[in-house]
């Protein structure tokens, strides 16, 4: 049976995995997993129950663990957590490596997908290519907490591989990650590197999740006069939401924060978290990471053309099959690719 935290976390403190685990299932749904329907369904803003004023005084009730009621807790009250330790550093180390073969196998025709400073852009399912990394997601402490939360296990939905950090402005995922229910979304960031202001640490404005998912329909109108011409990706509508994201945080005076963390450790955030890459101040250095989506198994997932159009009907169950690795559910969305939007045949790559 794993543990939480296999090495001692900060302060001696020990996730203890084997009357936990026992712990987080029974509070489950009985039902293993979505049965798969016709129907279709308008997705309201009803929010999940870790969003209502009593979530925290439910995990107070119900898990007796101190150091795992106090991660769930910090992610309900400030929308982000990090649980230390939540991958064997052995691991992440196979995970850098098998990154390196890769890149010095498949080398010249990873020329064109080079960023300014000669990093690769993010790779997009790498771990449909690279399997080690299907282990930082079915061998990851963390997860416990996410199927708790969801109240359902948690399945890989897509991910995102970095070789150096994104310096990514402060932004919500929350529009190209519109669920059925609503909010059904975690960010799980693994650290594969230590992090510092030299390479860039992730950002998260704390407590930015609970100014609410805000009015897209009327952010949407302002350049779309009919709900039904709003594309699946508009870089202008992407715009508009975080700039008002920002405006309203700024109007409660919510600030961000660097979070540094340790080759292992585990950020994990709300789906209405803002968040970003902070600048990298050294840019010959690298600060490799995975980035993985969860979603319970069988929740779809809907981009701008839903997320925008709040009376859209939609399927009530994902479209894409589900595999398993390691007794997790890994969501079949679409092979390895670089970049966004870039044509290139990447099953040549090898």
């Amino acid at each position: 049976m794993l543990k939480i935290c296999e090495r001692p976390a900060v302060g001696g403190q020990r996730f203890e995995m084997r009357p936990l685990k026992q712990q987080l299932l029974k509070y489950l749904s009985r039902e293993s997993s979505v049965e798969e329907t016709d129907g279709e369904v308008v997705i309201t803003d009803d929010v999940p129950w870790f969003d209502r004023n009593s979530a925290s005084r439910r995990v107070s009730r119900e898990i007796r663990d101190p150091l795992t009621r106090t991660k769930i807790i910090e992610l309900i009250q400030q929308g982000f957590t990090v649980v230390e330790n939540a991958v064997d550093v052995e691991l992440c180390d196979r995970a850098v490596a098998g990154f390196s073969d890769w890149k010095k196998r498949n080398e010249p025709a990873l020329s064109k997908f080079h960023e300014t400073d000669g990093r690769l852009m993010r790779i997009i399912n790498f771990h449909q290519t690279l399997p080690v990394l299907k282990t930082l997601f079915s061998r990851n402490r963390s997860v416990a907490l996410q199927d708790y939360l969801f109240e359902k296990p948690a399945a890989l939905y897509t991910s995102l591989f970095y070789e150096q950090g994104s310096a990514q402005p402060i932004h919500r995922d929350i529009p190209l990650f519109w669920t059925y229910p609503a909010c059904m979304y975690f960010g799980m960031w693994v650290a594969l590197e230590d992090t510092d202001d030299g390479n860039g640490p992730l950002e998260v404005v704390s407590g930015g999740h609970k100014i609410g998912v805000i009015d897209r329909g009327a952010i949407a109108a302002k350049r779309f006069a009919k709900e039904t011409a709003i594309p699946a990706m508009s870089n202008e509508l992407w715009m508009d939401y975080q700039d008002e994201v920002t405006k309203r945080t700024r109007e409660k005076n919510l600030t961000k924060k660097k979070i540094y963390v340790k080759k292992g450790d585990v950020i994990l955030w709300h789906p209405l978290a803002p968040h970003g890459g902070s600048p990298i101040n050294d840019t010959s250095r690298t600060r490799m990471s995975l980035v993985v989506h969860t979603t319970p198994k069988g929740v779809p997932v809907f981009h701008m053309d839903v997320f925008f159009n709040p009376s859209r009907r939609v399927k009530e169950y994902a479209a894409w099959p589900y595999s398993d690795f390691e007794g997790r559910a890994i969501a079949e969305t679409g092979p390895m690719s670089i970049g966004h939007g870039i044509d290139y045949d990447f099953s040549t790559l090898k």
